[in-house]
């Protein structure tokens, strides 16, 4: 059986994540929110899903946090906060050893 392994770019060439590119996925994610209460609209919700995950991947891997909670929180570099950009790979390969 063979792995699947993922190896992001490094932090610094990450692009910022800002509002413009954290949109269509919270969007995506209230529009399925918003399906979920509504009925018979299963059908719907199962064909957002894979947009959804989508987002919420693009999101974690291609984008980088640290420099937007910066931004957010007033701080003037990310060095404190650059652990967050290596904190998805540390979680993924901890699940990974867990799946079998």
């Amino acid at each position: 059986m063979s792995t699947v392994t993922y190896s992001p770019d490094p932090p610094a060439l990450r692009p910022p994540l800002t509002h413009a590119t954290l949109y269509p996925f919270l969007l995506s994610y209230y529009a399925h929110a918003v399906l979920v209460i509504l009925p018979n609209t299963f059908i719907f919700r199962l064909l957002l899903l894979p947009f959804v995950l989508w987002q919420g991947w693009k999101c974690t891997v291609r984008y980088d946090y640290a420099v937007f909670l910066a931004q957010s929180l007033g701080h003037q570099n990310t060095d404190r906060l650059g652990f967050l950009n290596l904190l998805y790979v540390v979680r993924a390969l901890f699940l990974k050893d867990d799946v079998h």
